[in-house]
């Protein structure tokens, strides 16, 4: 080749690698605008949930094999502070049979698990449950079983036994019970959801239509509201066509529609394999959100609830590993969350954020092995994946309420990304032709203080951050969350491979500048000039 031809075809090459992978000296600027109405953000949005799915998540996890809950565990879950636990399900909740555990261990039956193999024993059943939750802190959140095996399903009249059984008086036949199982107090339980997934046939459930389901909510919902008009339902959310029908039939008796968004990650030989698809995956969702949240506010104006308007629970969520074995890539819940798991989470809790007040609460599967926050070893020790600290901080820090963040720099285009989602976000498009690297949200706590996440989307490449620092403020700290490796991870022998710190944030005229790796994600607190 001609020398001058080499030259075109170098520039060329170069220019390509430019539009897929920015150089490092492009700068992301971050601006903050504090003119706009304060919208609460729901702490909510940070909850969690149990499901028996025959990974070691609650046996062997946060209980051992007879239900008795595994103590040392808890100063790490009470440190969390977790809002709400979603329970017993899931999937599993088509076959849950809530009377099975209640009373005497003993007596309890132990039955095949249909749909995640194994057992259910019943010996963390409800009692269990909700005494767990008031010893890690967290408000308990419970799952009818809704479903339509003729076997299987429950019926109302369980649900409203249910109901009296963990919230009645010790006067009442199920308080009464309930008090002779020597639990005289009422749990008070406010949040209870309707169904799970009743659009899918997942074990042992028949898929429904929207408007078999709504029909059939309507009934339930009507029943238990006008016995217990102050309980929060939860019914099961989709898609815009369902939801409207779900709304149209039942908007007046719920609190909440339930969303599930699973991101999916290839991993190879310790590797994470197309990471754009896996880290972008979160914009596909909150595009999803977006069309949702617009829905909601139609139907709550519709029927006057602007004081109490109906959200949407982003139930069950996580990114799932699907890891290779020699010809076909396998899903597991087993391998270890990494770097790349903390750009993911981080991604999706702004989402959350930024979808405030629409989206009221969320519920991460799980938090204890199994995608979890928390790895046991043994019976009686345990280490933090990276994104327990995710969570520890955003709990802390990105509460309040939200601010609006204007991001400029290095971006990638949006017909470029792939995104590996499951759920129905598939109905919704990215609307921008291209997405930043750096992913921003900010929020500010009634004292003033104001925190902005940053979390850098490249798989590969360091971005240099730039935050214009409001008028009357000042940069205090960074919390930063970081490996020069996206894959790394912490283990039962390597327990700190990934760890925060917490550096000074020093700005120079009103600007502050840091630099956040691959797949990092960093805090900065500006605080009030005093």
């Amino acid at each position: 080749m001609k020398p001058f031809f080499c030259k075109i075809a170098f520039l060329a090459f170069i220019a390509l690698m430019g539009s897929i992978h920015p150089i490092q000296a492009q700068l992301t600027t971050v601006e903050i605008d504090l003119a706009a109405t304060p919208v609460q953000i729901n702490p909510m949005i940070y909850g969690q949930m149990l499901e028996n799915v025959n990974d070691s998540m609650i046996y062997g996890g946060i209980a051992d094999l007879q239900g008795n809950v595994r103590h040392h565990l808890t100063p790490s879950l009470r440190d969390l502070q977790i809002p709400v636990m979603r329970w017993p399900g899931g999937t599993v909740i088509h076959e849950y049979r809530w009377r099975h555990g209640i009373g005497p261990k003993p007596l309890r039956p132990t039955v095949e698990n249909h749909h995640w193999g194994g057992v259910e024993n019943y010996q963390f059943g409800t009692d269990e449950f909700l005494q767990w939750c008031r010893e890690i802190g967290t408000e308990p959140y419970i799952n009818f079983n809704m479903g339509n095996d003729p076997e299987f399903a429950g019926a109302l009249w369980e649900a409203l036994e249910w109901i009296e059984y963990v919230n009645g008086d010790p006067s009442s036949n199920f308080g009464k019970l309930r008090a002779h199982h020597g639990h005289a107090a009422p749990y008070r339980v406010k949040y209870w959801c309707i169904g799970n997934e009743n659009y899918g046939p997942w074990g042992k459930h028949t898929a429904e239509t929207e408007t078999a389901y709504a029909t059939k909510l309507r009934k339930w919902a009507s029943a238990i509201k006008q016995r217990h008009p102050d309980l929060h339902l939860l019914g099961i959310g989709r898609s815009l066509k369902w939801n409207q029908t779900v709304l149209d039939s039942c908007g007046e008796f719920l609190d909440f529609l339930t969303q599930h968004y699973y991101v999916t990650s290839r991993v190879k030989d310790g590797e994470i394999q197309n990471p754009i698809s896996t880290l972008f995956a979160p914009a596909k969702m909150e595009a999803h959100l977006t069309m949702l949240g617009a829905q909601l506010e139609t139907i709550n104006k519709q029927l006057g609830r602007a004081d109490q308007p109906i959200r949407l629970s982003v139930d069950e969520w996580n990114n799932r590993h699907s890891v290779n074995h020699g010809d076909k890539f396998t899903f597991t819940r087993h391998d270890d969350r990494r770097q790349f798991d903390v750009a993911v989470v981080g991604g999706m809790l702004n989402a959350f954020i930024r979808q405030s007040p629409h989206v009221g609460m969320a519920n991460y599967i799980f938090p204890v092995n199994a995608h979890g926050l928390i790895r046991t070893v043994g019976d009686d020790d345990a280490y933090h994946t990276p994104i327990y600290y995710v969570f520890k901080q955003y709990r802390e820090q990105m509460v309040g309420s939200k601010l609006t963040v204007a991001v400029a720099g290095p971006s990638i285009a949006t017909d470029a990304i792939k995104p590996t989602i499951d759920g129905d976000s598939r109905e919704a498009d990215i609307v921008a032709e291209s997405i930043p690297f750096i992913d921003a949200a900010a929020v500010r706590h009634e004292d003033g203080s104001i925190y902005v996440s940053l979390v850098n989307r490249s798989p590969d490449a360091t971005h240099q951050v730039r935050i214009d620092i409001p008028a009357g403020y000042r940069s205090e700290t960074v919390w930063v969350l970081e490996h020069p490796d996206i894959n790394a991870r912490n283990d039962e022998r390597n327990r700190t491979e990934i760890t925060p710190s917490i550096q000074p944030a020093k700005a120079r005229g009103g600007k502050f500048s840091t630099e956040v790796l691959a797949c990092g994600l960093q805090i900065v607190k500006l605080v009030p000039l005093r």
